[in-house]
């Protein structure tokens, strides 16, 4: 089941919602004074266990027995004198399973989200043998991992960041609250169908005929790759925190405006944070961090990086697409160390225009670097990759494609330029496509970040407006409904 589906919208999370919450308001004292168990959370699981399956029944039965496995060593190292042993012990069964069933297994049998809930329970293992977890039930563990906002596709929550809010009796929830949730889930469910899949239809076609592009039409097949993954990603991160939020519970932040970053390291500070977050905690420090000199930080950087483009997948264009991001991400922590201790790079006191044109200089170029890289995350190869970024290079400038500036033309905005007589313009094809790519661009780089937008939101008429004009928007393009790009990582 995905956020962006009728089943969901009109049918399971209603229902959820409403089910939860008569639960938390009316049977809480029967439950716990009678039945001596938590019906809401166990109703939550169920639920949790549904969504999951709903698209994918077979991959039920996986993640249950990795949450029996890893249960199950919990309550071992809770009374084990050989907790380290046991430890070890749960990481190799997570590092295994996930390498036999996304790596080992020829691709026969994924199951979904299996990278993020493993990564959910290493974090809870490490954190137990750190003795940061305290006691935990089964059904608050098994909800840490199924809960259905997040086990798709992240974030990456630490078992402080929710089992605290799975022990409070009292989870009250405020209309304010419900409105700024609710209203943030809409913001992206509109990134995710209005945005994401309109740039995703030019990005296929592009793909899928490398051979009859230009230098212009493999500019625009780039380009909207990086907007169809930024408002894929951050319009999954905003739906999932408004679904907890109308819920009660509040997830990590995992995306801050990664493209307004001017250099790479700022834009790891921004793109997928919990991940970035687990690999720092649990692969670059275990290495040493930066306890070991500059040569071992920067070689352990690169490492994380490695890691990072193997977990994301199979091919050596995830491995070209990581050593891309590492690289650089060394160079850029070599002249900022150089910057600190005055060396050669050092710079002198600047004015605030030359701050500022240095800035701008810098998310131009970070920018541009980023969309090369991500060239290699999409392509099926590194070959067709190499193949794009020939077409790009070439500086055979023509006319853009005829069908790729079609992917842009959608029906509710051609309407618009027919009945304005547009239309017989010779230029008019590509209207929308411009629109379309100046607006998307507009918002990654002049817009607020969607989290700020809601924190100051007032329940009234504008905003109530904009919600509903933007729900039904998204709710009638549900036609050409598609999951999630994470959701294959």
């Amino acid at each position: 089941m995905l956020f962006n589906s009728y089943d969901f919208v009109f049918l399971f999370f209603p229902l959820v919602l409403a089910g939860y919450g008569i639960l938390k308001t009316y049977g809480q004292r029967f439950c716990d004074g009678v039945l001596k168990v938590n019906c809401a959370d166990i109703f939550l699981l169920a639920a949790s266990l549904v969504f999951y399956g709903w698209q994918s029944p077979g991959s039920v039965p996986v993640l249950l027995c990795s949450m029996a496995v890893n249960y199950g060593l919990f309550l071992l190292m809770e009374k084990s004198r050989h907790s380290r042993a046991l430890l070890g012990a749960g990481l190799v069964f997570n590092i295994g399973a996930l390498v036999g069933f996304k790596y080992a297994g020829g691709g026969v049998f994924l199951p979904l989200g299996i990278s993020f809930f493993t990564f959910t329970q290493i974090a809870f293992l490490v954190e137990s043998y750190k003795k940061t977890t305290g006691k935990v039930d089964i059904i608050s563990y098994g909800l840490y991992v199924s809960f259905f906002p997040k086990i798709m596709q992240g974030p990456i929550a630490l078992p402080g960041e929710l089992f605290p809010q799975f022990a409070k009796k009292e989870r009250r929830v405020s209309w304010e609250q419900i409105f700024r949730s609710f209203y943030l889930f809409i913001l992206g469910l509109s990134k995710k169908v209005l945005l994401a899949d309109t740039f995703g239809k030019a990005v296929d076609f592009g793909y899928t005929n490398l051979s009859a592009l230009n230098t212009w039409d493999g500019l625009i097949v780039m380009l909207s790759y990086t907007l169809q993954l930024y408002f894929d990603f951050s319009g999954y991160c905003d739906m999932a925190m408004g679904i907890a939020g109308m819920l009660g519970f509040e997830l990590p932040v995992n995306f801050r405006s990664p493209y307004k970053a001017a250099n790479i390291i700022e834009f790891w500070k921004g793109w997928h944070i919990t991940l970035t977050r687990f690999f720092t905690k649990y692969l670059y420090i275990p290495l040493g961090g930066n306890r070991k000199g500059r040569a071992r930080t920067y070689l352990n950087c690169l490492l994380v990086f490695l890691v990072s483009g193997i977990w994301h997948g199979t091919g050596w264009q995830f491995i070209v697409w990581g050593m891309m991001h590492g690289v650089l991400y060394v160079l850029t922590r070599m002249w900022k160390d150089s910057v600190s201790e005055g060396g050669p790079f050092h710079s002198r006191r600047r004015t605030s225009w030359a701050i500022t044109v240095r800035r701008g200089i810098g998310v131009l170029l970070t920018f541009l670097y980023v969309n090369v890289a991500w060239i290699f995350f999409r392509a099926p190869s590194v070959k067709e990759a190499i193949v794009l970024l020939q077409k790009i290079c070439s500086f055979q400038f023509g006319r853009l494609n005829w069908s790729l500036a079609g992917c842009f033309n959608l029906d509710e905005f051609w309407y618009v330029i027919k009945v304005l007589k547009l239309d017989r313009w010779q230029s008019a094809h590509y209207i929308l496509m411009m629109l379309i790519m100046a607006g998307g661009l507009s918002l990654v780089f002049f817009g607020r970040n969607a989290l700020d937008v809601v924190k100051k939101a007032k329940p009234n008429i504008i905003n109530t407006l904009i919600m509903t004009a933007l729900l039904v928007w998204s709710i009638l393009s549900f036609s050409g409904v598609s999951s999630f790009l994470y959701v294959n990582f």
